[in-house]
This record gives C-alpha cells, sequence and structure tokens, in this order.
C-alpha cells in the first residue's frame, strides 16, 4: 500500500469529524486536518491537543457548554500541501452542521493545484467511509475526476443511526430546545437519530437502552438488506456497546469490513458520553 501511495496521482485529506482511525489514516496516506474544540479559555485541536482519557469528566464538571469551530482556510491548505500533490480530493464534514465545508472550498480556490472538495453528507465514520473509498480509489491510480466521483457515489450511499444517554449535551450545544431536553430527560428517553443525505431524523423513542441499541440494530439491517456492507461502530465512552452492534449486525449480513471507532472530543462535546451507533455504506453491485 505503501508504494502505491507514493505513486498515485491525487492526494487525499479529510478533517477530524470523520474519525478515520489514525493507523488506517497512516496506512492509506489520508491527511486529516483538525477542528478545533474550546473549553472554558482553552483551545484545542482535535484528536491532536486533547486526548479523550478524561475528557467528558472534565466536559461533566463545567458549566459553560463546550463550543467548536472548523479548521482556517490555512489549515485545509496547509493538509492540501502535505499531501505532496498537485491534485486532492478533500472530504468535509456535512455542510449542514459546519462550515468546514465552505473553508475547505475557500483553500481550493487559493491551492496552487486542482482541489476537488466533497461534502461527505454525514459525521464520524459515515464521513470517514467516504475518505476511505477516495484514497481507496487513488491508490489504484485513478484520476482527480474518478476519485471525486467515487467519494460522492459513497457519500450519498451512507447511513449513521446512533443512540444518546442524555439529551443534557446535546441541550448545552443548543442542537435541542430546552423544553425537549427537559421533558425527554425527565421521562428518561433514550432517543434513536438517524442521519442520511445531511438531515437528522428522530426514528424512535425508547425508554431504556436495550431498547434503543435493539433499535439501532434493526433500522441498520433493515437499510442493510442483502447486500455487501462496510460497517462501524461509533462510540463515546460506550465501547462495549459498540463492538455488541457490530457483532450483532455482522451476524445477519454480509460485511465487507467492519471498524469501531470512539468518537473525537469535537463530536463528542455535542452527544456526551453513551452515544453508540452504527455508521455504514453498502456496495452497488447487487442493486
Amino acid at each position: 500500500m505503501r508504494t502505491e501511495i507514493e505513486h498515485r496521482q491525487v492526494g487525499v485529506v479529510a478533517d477530524s469529524a470523520a474519525n478515520v482511525p489514525p493507523a488506517l489514516a497512516r496506512e492509506l496516506g489520508i491527511e486529516i486536518v483538525p477542528m478545533y474544540l474550546r473549553i472554558g479559555e482553552e483551545t484545542f485541536r482535535d484528536g491532536t491537543d486533547l486526548p479523550l482519557d478524561g475528557f467528558y469528566r472534565r466536559l461533566a464538571a463545567r458549566r459553560e457548554p463546550a463550543t467548536t469551530s472548523t479548521p482556517s482556510p490555512g489549515d485545509f491548505l496547509a493538509a492540501f500541501e502535505r499531501t505532496g500533490r498537485r491534485e486532492v480530493v478533500c472530504v468535509s464534514v456535512a455542510s449542514t452542521m459546519s462550515a468546514s465545508h465552505q473553508q475547505a472550498m475557500l483553500a481550493a480556490e487559493r491551492f496552487d493545484g486542482r482541489a476537488e472538495v466533497v461534502d461527505s453528507l454525514s459525521a464520524s465514520m459515515a464521513e470517514g467511509f467516504v475518505a476511505l473509498g477516495a484514497a481507496r480509489a487513488a491508490a489504484e491510480g485513478a484520476p482527480l475526476t474518478d476519485v471525486a466521483r467515487a467519494a460522492r457515489s459513497i457519500a450519498a450511499e451512507t447511513w449513521l443511526f446512533a443512540t444518546v444517554d442524555t439529551f443534557e449535551f446535546l441541550q448545552r450545544s443548543g442542537r435541542v430546545g430546552k423544553l425537549q431536553a427537559y421533558a425527554a430527560t425527565m421521562l428518561d428517553v433514550k432517543p434513536v437519530f438517524r442521519f442520511r443525505g445531511a438531515e437528522a431524523t428522530a426514528v424512535g423513542r425508547p425508554r431504556t437502552r436495550r431498547r434503543a441499541l435493539d433499535r439501532v440494530v434493526e433500522e441498520s439491517l433493515a437499510a442493510i438488506g442483502d447486500r455487501p456492507v462496510h460497517l462501524a461502530g461509533l462510540h463515546a465512552e460506550a465501547e462495549d456497546d459498540a463492538h455488541d452492534l457490530v457483532e450483532r449486525i455482522s451476524g445477519r449480513a454480509s460485511v465487507v469490513e467492519s471498524v469501531v471507532v470512539e468518537v473525537t472530543p469535537v463530536i463528542g462535546a455535542h452527544t456526551g458520553p453513551g452515544l453508540a451507533g452504527t455508521a455504514f455504506y453498502c456496495e452497488k453491485d447487487r442493486l
């Protein structure tokens, strides 16, 4: 793979919301651009300056919410240049969630080469799979337009299902109204969300954690059908649940590859600990 990376024409870049495991990013030559997280008066680069160990305890101990911000065009431009390629495909977190996509577009205009910016339409490993697909196409020697096309094709096929343990952190981040968060907390609802085509939708309001995880499994399997699937379990301090989700789905679906990732602080700051879910896309050869 290293030889393929060295000889490919197109570099691949993604922001840190993609949650691509570092070893896999190194193997495939994906340059990761950290997003930013601010806690109190301190600012950290996502996945770089702030370790996950102790992060949620620190978050819970503070009254003010953690805030996130996008990389600058200069951050993206530096990553484009680090690829050592004159042609680059950059994968961003969904443009409906963040201005990261726009910042990457500004960097592309300043890049002394050609850069295509692809909206992943999602986040975490649903975005990560888009970056992996681009990197694999590039490693095969595909030209810029084909690498970008491969990335956009996967982006259109990704699904993400997840449950959170509490609305508290979503409320802090302004992702839900105070009344909705209060009602859900009082009822001890464990909401299940779907993220598809850049839109988040509530698909269930189970009253227990176990039922919420069961719903994630069933919703995932219904979307997968009998097609080969690239599958990720994702979590925030819920590794056992993420592994369990992957194992249960793998026992009933044709899994091409699987990985379990812990979301980086820039995502965990909005969800809090207890996030567990799946991200996946299906191959098209059986459509």
